[in-house]
């Protein structure tokens, strides 16, 4: 779906964050990698982007002897640009963990695209929280789920020594966001999701998330949460408020160019529209 509108990088880049974590972009949403110091098992991938990029990161890894076994393979959610690469990992994972709704959406996602059995599956599932500590004994994976938003299956991976979540597409760094009703997805609902996250860790964590408009960072701080949250909230009301006045659909999108009260989001205008059309189902 994002690769039409993600630009890709001529080669992969993998960026250090802090506390042996890391992320890798390329084409796909961003993926989350731990490395144990020292050691080329044990590590972690977080979300596989496609198959080509996924195999150019493990042979990035590989290259420098940095990776040849992970304890966790996790996905965040289901979208085929954070799960089409698992097949180049999960063979190297002891562990493939998503939440229970992720895993049954990559399921009905490859059944209705004539793609079944393509993609491996988690072999856990998780309801509402799940964790482990991780072989060099330096850092504990958990992930949580906080609520239906992108999707009804979205999880937030949090490696608690390093303080970093990865947090997949529940946010969407100054770009229109893109949500997904069929798979449990709630617009109207993604707020309080992004506020119960910013509650749960604290003022240190970093965060990385799956998109970013060009320009802006796909790793970033509170401060991120808070201005996401506030342009769901402000989508809302804007919605609502011209939906009372009379205003049509389709008139609302031929003259919204911002959403009032959210000017820094101005990136996708095929997704504003759909935010628009997604909210005004709802309110």
């Amino acid at each position: 779906l994002f690769a039409r509108g993600y630009r890709p990088a001529a080669d992969g880049k993998f960026t250090s964050i802090r506390g042996n974590v890391g992320y890798y972009t390329n084409r796909g949403g961003t993926i989350g990698v731990y490395l144990p110091g020292g050691m080329p098992e044990g590590g972690v991938i977080v979300d596989t982007q496609f198959p080509d990029p996924a195999n150019d990161l493990l042979n990035q890894l590989k290259a420098k002897g940095q990776l040849t076994q992970l304890a966790l393979l996790a996905n965040t959610h289901h979208h085929g640009d954070h799960t089409s690469g698992n097949g180049v990992f999960s063979g190297l994972a002891e562990t493939h963990v998503a939440h229970v709704r992720a895993k049954q959406n990559i399921i009905d996602s490859l059944a209705a695209n004539d793609k079944a059995g393509t993609v491996p599956l988690p072999s856990t599932v998780f309801e509402s929280g799940w964790s482990t500590n991780l072989p060099d004994g330096k850092e504990t994976i958990s992930l949580r789920h906080f609520g239906q938003a992108h999707t009804g299956g979205d999880a937030v991976i949090h490696f608690e020594n390093a303080n970093v979540a990865h947090i997949g597409d529940l946010l969407f760094n100054r770009r229109f966001p893109y949500i997904d009703p069929k798979a449990g997805g709630d617009i109207r609902n993604w707020a309080a999701v992004i506020k119960k996250i910013r509650k749960s860790y604290d003022k240190d964590t970093l965060y990385i998330f799956g998109h970013a408009a060009e320009g802006y960072s796909v790793v970033g701080n509170s401060s991120d949460l808070k201005a996401f949250e506030t342009y769901l909230k402000s989508l809302k009301k804007y919605v609502k408020k011209e939906k009372k006045k009379g205003t049509s659909l389709d008139d609302l999108k031929a003259k919204t160019i911002i959403i009032p009260g959210a000017p820094e989001w101005k990136f996708g205008e095929r997704m504003r529209d759909f935010n628009l059309a997604a909210m005004w189902e709802l309110v």
